[in-house]
């Protein structure tokens, strides 16, 4: 099947230009935004939840009796695909095989919310429990029309319904020859589901279900966006600024004309770019080195001197700080009355994506409308942003999703798209825009460097007293990339969530008070896997331990005597990881052991135990286990939860091992993964895992949680191990 035949499905609906904004967010930064064609107007992220009847599009029966399930969630390696079609299993009692998961075009189903987050189970679990019923009574009321028996007199059985007297009505019967798909009917979305029916003995839901596309990425069968090839397609490759803000002086667009295969070279000068277009992508490399494109201007920032920008102390001495999102008590009071007290201070890098896939799209632009095919975290908004480049009509673009290897919130922008969507407008072609690892390393914005300073102290109780948290970072979802310079005075003015997630201790303490600011660099920052959560969670989590340490208390006894009443699971997570872990028996010589916990967006509870192995000699340590219990509600995929925990776990450790971008000539200094080392194998502990699900409790969010405590657990292993308290990431023994 070819990618032109891969397109829209048999039921498509036009959404107004009202509802594309109301759906995309455009209120969503606490601004009053209007509809307009202004080119500085921003296109904002799809902040939308899926409305009930919206969700009714998603399931349906096809004419061969299979069941179609148009996916909203962009697949990324999460499962997210596989989980949902659990869902649906469990509501129509068919077998995996039986369902057909379709990644949908933006015209096919409304805006749904990005796939950030950790959100996608814990969002859209109960729209589809609750499509899925809707089609299955749909198929009951059906079923008793045809047979002549009243729908309550239907048992619902392995795909489809017996009848009174034992005769049974398959789906596949269901269909006629007048049916393209069967929908669920309108009012059908009141359908009680199986899935939250907590009595119900479940099927699917619980089950270990192989990934829905391993075997195809296995087999090499998948199409990524690189792999799309469309009739007449060229190849693009752009001459980029090496910083935010250069000027294009100058480029020798007739050297790259001479270079044999290219048939295009495109300057635009307002948007300081110059592109060279091929019928060969090994055309490309040769024909930019002619272009010889050369820019100048942007800041020229270095690390030393982003450092002295983003200084905690420097901030403490000026007491300038623009948010203060926590203030309970009297942090001074408390401090006076200490009898230990902490004054610390903690610091992480920059942070860089690094997703195995570098991003590619295909764009064909057409007096008729615009096709653009693309991995994206936001097909919407690549929606919007092509639309607005192109400037046409939003409904006139139309984003063909593919699956993504590797996003972590560097997918949410959509540079390739863009490029692509330009070039072909500028040749009346389809063109494929392909980036290079150093393009990813380079100009796919950066996870802020945070620096902290927590000044806490205990009473005579031995329980924290006071907790005074000041921090400096930079904007993460309000990023230079998303937000046109005219609007940034005005948006810096709100509190920049992404910044100070999981800043706020998920502790009862009696006085506390966070203030930070999210300061504006020249290099583009923006989301990465959890935001700030574990940047912010090594500050806090590390500072816990070392009041631990002040109190001469164990640091698990010492989480859990300050673990507040309404937060159970917290408990349960921390009790459940010391068991797991063996906390407090015995271990060898040189093996350090640490624990640190956090509430990922105060519905995920995570603690986990790391054991660290230090060699002194060499200056080095190896992490040899880790211990996580971790309770994200109702658990649909057990397998791909473990997957998702092992992958934070790992995630983590390169934190604490290796991960750190620096700033060069005002950009990222490492560009490769030569100069920015990953967690080798031969590096990767062990993980024991503990799932713990209460009961009633729906699911939440597995893809980031484990990831954000599990720094600072290994910072405090070191120090159990050796008496150095490390407070900078990545962690280096002193000699």
């Amino acid at each position: 099947m070819s990618e032109r035949s891969l397109s829209r499905g048999a039921r498509r609906r036009t959404w107004s230009r009202r509802e594309f904004l109301i759906r995309g967010g455009v209120a969503g930064l606490g601004l009053t935004v209007f509809a307009s064609c202004s080119r500085w107007l921003p296109v904002l992220p799809t902040r939308a939840l899926p409305e009930p009847d919206e969700a009714l599009l998603w399931v349906a029966l096809t004419p061969l009796g299979r069941v179609r399930f148009r996916c909203p969630r962009a697949e990324m390696g999460q499962g997210i695909a596989t989980g949902l079609a659990q869902v649906i299993a469990e509501e129509l009692a068919v077998s995996r095989e039986r369902i057909d998961v379709e990644f949908p075009p933006t015209d096919a189903i409304a805006p749904a919310l990005m796939t950030v987050g950790s959100m996608s189970m814990q969002v859209f679990f109960a729209p589809v429990a609750h499509a899925a019923a809707a089609l299955r009574e749909t198929l009951r009321a059906r079923a008793a029309a045809r047979s002549g028996v009243a729908p309550a007199e239907l048992v619902h059985r392995e795909d489809g319904f017996d009848l009174p007297g034992g005769a049974r009505v398959t789906f596949a019967e269901l269909v006629t020859e007048r049916d393209a798909v069967i929908e669920a009917a309108p009012g059908g979305e009141s359908a009680r589901p199986y899935a939250l029916d907590g009595a119900r003995r479940r099927s699917a839901i619980g089950a270990n279900w192989a990934p829905l596309g391993a075997e195809a990425i296995v087999a090499g069968r998948e199409t990524y966006s690189r792999d799309v090839v469309v009739p007449g397609m060229l190849y693009g490759a752009v001459a980029r600024p090496p910083r935010p803000d250069a000027r294009l002086l100058a480029s020798d667009e007739a050297a790259a004309r001479a270079v044999p295969g290219v048939t295009a070279v495109v300057v635009a000068r307002d948007r300081r770019l110059a592109a060279v277009v091929a019928e060969s992508p090994l055309v490309l490399p040769r024909a930019l080195q002619a272009l010889a494109a050369r820019f100048d201007g942007g800041e020229r920032i270095s690390q030393q001197e982003l450092d002295a920008l983003l200084d905690v102390d420097a901030a403490l001495a000026r007491d300038d700080f623009e948010h203060e999102p926590a203030s309970t008590g009297d942090v001074a009071t408390g401090a006076r009355e200490a009898v230990a007290r902490l004054d610390a201070r903690y610091d992480s890098p920059m942070t860089a994506h690094a997703a195995l896939e570098p991003r590619a799209a295909v764009a064909e632009v057409t007096p008729s409308g615009v096709t653009v095919w693309a991995a994206t975290q936001d097909p919407w908004l690549m929606q919007g942003l092509v639309a607005r480049e192109l400037g046409r009509a939003r409904d006139e673009v139309e984003v063909r999703p593919h699956r993504i290897g590797g996003a972590f919130g560097g997918r949410a922008l959509c540079q390739a798209a863009l490029e692509a969507a330009w070039l072909s407008q500028s040749v009346g072609r389809p063109v494929r825009v392909q980036w290079s690892r150093e393009d990813e390393f380079r100009h796919n914005g950066v996870g802020p460097q945070f620096s902290h300073r927590i000044r806490a102290g205990l009473g005579r109780d031995g329980r924290v007293a006071s907790f005074d948290h000041a921090m400096i970072s930079s904007p993460i979802i309000f990023t230079s990339a998303a937000i046109p310079g005219s609007l940034q005075p005005i948006v810096d003015l709100l509190p920049d969530d992404g910044t100070a997630r999981g800043a706020i201790p998920p502790y009862a303490l009696a006085n506390h008070r966070l203030r930070y600011s999210d300061v504006r660099i020249p290099i583009v920052t923006g989301a990465w896997r959890g935001l700030g959560a574990a940047p912010n969670a090594f500050a806090v989590e590390s500072a816990m331990d070392e009041l631990a340490g002040l109190a001469h208390a164990d640091p698990l006894a010492f989480r859990l005597a300050h673990v507040p009443a309404d937060r159970p699971r917290l408990r349960a997570v921390l009790e459940r990881v010391a068991e797991l872990s063996r906390w407090g028996t015995a271990r060898d010589p040189g093996v350090g052991r640490g624990v640190a916990c956090a509430i990922y967006k105060d519905v995920t509870y995570v603690a986990v135990v790391a054991e660290v192995e230090v060699d002194p000699a060499a200056r080095s340590f190896r992490v040899r286990r880790v211990f996580c219990a971790q309770d994200c509600g109702l658990v649909v995929s057990p397998e791909l939860v473990r997957a998702q925990i092992e992958g934070n776990v790992v995630w983590g450790c390169g934190m604490a091992l290796h991960e750190a971008v620096r700033a060069e000539d005002g950009a990222p200094a490492q560009t490769n993964f030569d100069a920015y080392p990953l967690l080798r194998q031969s590096e990767t502990p062990e993980v024991e895992i503990a799932l713990l699900e209460p009961a009633g409790v729906p699911p939440s969010g597995a893809g980031e949680a484990a990831l954000v405590p599990t720094p600072a657990a290994i910072a405090n292993a070191i120090h159990d191990a050796t008496g150095q308290r490390l407070r900078r990431l990545p962690l280096r023994l002193a000699g």
